[in-house]
């Protein structure tokens, strides 16, 4: 296994790979495979922001990261960690950690950054402690921050790393 950098260029099969996340966890996602048939590769024509994809041997997607720096001057001390997603035939090995490991070392190693923020939704524990081992606390929770098509609802949490 080795971790890879994708780009708009360079996706892999980052969309098909992250669609199917979707739609085996839509109660872990804030957006719905019907919201992604548009969307444009999500670190697409920014900088200092990345997508990290764990890959096999065999160049299948395993897992994968975003993270995009905030481009307003008063808001360059901030960051968002999204997009996280390990795939059902990988999970519990070690592949999430790490993503965010590397996703926050490379992010200590930019200039000005203080702080990670991430959204996840508030029945996810599994997710909520792997963010929690790495130093992420909560600190905001949102009722019926989502309601799907059929009508069900989803509460987030929004977490933090102090750099």
């Amino acid at each position: 296994m080795r971790l890879v950098e994708l780009t708009a260029r360079k996706p892999l099969d980052y969309k098909n790979f992250f669609l199917q996340g979707l739609r085996d966890h839509p109660d872990c996602f804030r957006t719905s495979p019907a919201d992604e048939l548009w969307a444009y590769f999500p670190t697409e024509g920014t900088t200092e922001s990345f997508t990290l994809a764990a890959v096999s041997n065999q160049a299948e997607i395993m897992g994968v990261v975003s993270f995009e720096r905030e481009t307003s001057v008063n808001m360059r001390h901030k960051a968002l960690l999204y997009r996280m997603y390990v795939g059902l035939n990988f999970a519990g090995q070690g592949i999430g950690k790490m993503l965010i490991n590397n996703t926050i070392n490379r992010a200590r190693q930019l200039s000005g950054l203080e702080q990670i923020y991430l959204t996840v939704i508030a029945t996810n524990t599994k997710a909520k402690n792997l963010y929690q081992s790495f130093g992420f606390e909560s600190f905001s929770h949102e009722k019926n921050a989502i309601k799907t098509p059929a009508g069900n609802y989803y509460h987030e949490e929004q977490m933090v790393l102090f750099l």
